[in-house]
């Protein structure tokens, strides 16, 4: 059960760096145009889209400024602390 807590945890580590590279892949707009870029985006973009589809971005003077990725990226290290919480506990007894 080791095991499985371990690959787990990288799995979440791979897919958490994957966010972080498409968060950076967004705020600059000729990276998206790579291959690499694509793919990250394709990778990230399902998981966003349910945060996009209900929060919308903020008006700041005449830009707006998206929101949507911070509470994702903060739903994700919540929910990857109580499944690595569970997996720990559960190898554990």
């Amino acid at each position: 059960m080791d095991g499985l807590a371990d690959a787990v945890e990288w799995m979440f580590a791979i897919y958490f760096v994957l966010l972080m590279a498409g968060v950076l892949i967004q705020m600059v707009p000729d990276w998206s145009y790579h291959r690499v870029g694509r793919w990250i985006h394709a990778c990230c973009e399902p998981y966003l889209w349910v945060f996009r589809r209900h929060l919308r971005p903020l008006r700041v003077g005449r830009t707006s400024v998206d929101v949507s990725w911070l509470v994702a990226v903060v739903v994700f290290l919540v929910v990857e602390a109580g499944v690595d919480t569970t997996l720990t506990q559960l190898t554990t007894s």
